[in-house]
C-alpha cells in the first residue's frame, strides 16, 4: 500500500505530512532570492555605499568650485594669475621674451 507523494512513513508506522516542510522551503526561498530578499538587500546596500562615495566626491568638487567662484568675483590677484597663466596676457609696461625650443 503506497502513500501519496506528500506523505512519508516513519519506521514506527506513523505518517507525517511534507507540506509544511515544502511551505517553509518556499518561504525561505522568497526570503533569500525574492525582490525584497536578503541577497537583493545586500546588493542594494553595496550600491548605496558606491553612490554615497560618488556624492561625497561631487560635494568636494562643488565646494572647490564655490571657492573659485568667490575668488573670481573678488580676488584681483587670482584673476591676474589666471589671465597670465591660461591666457598668456601681460601688462602694457612688461617686455615678453620668446625663446625657440631649438638647441
Amino acid at each position: 500500500m503506497a502513500g501519496s507523494p506528500a506523505q512519508a512513513s516513519r519506521p514506527d508506522g506513523a505518517r507525517f505530512n511534507l507540506w509544511p516542510l515544502a511551505l517553509v522551503a518556499l518561504l525561505l526561498g522568497f526570503a533569500l532570492f525574492g525582490d525584497r530578499g536578503i541577497l537583493h538587500m545586500l546588493k542594494l546596500s553595496g550600491q548605496k555605499t558606491i553612490l554615497a562615495d560618488k556624492i561625497a566626491v561631487s560635494e568636494a568638487q562643488n565646494e572647490k568650485l564655490r571657492v573659485e567662484i568667490a575668488a573670481l568675483r573678488s580676488d584681483r590677484r587670482y584673476i591676474e594669475r589666471l589671465a597670465r597663466t591660461e591666457l598668456g596676457m601681460v601688462r602694457d609696461d612688461e617686455l615678453v621674451f620668446q625663446f625657440s625650443g631649438r638647441k
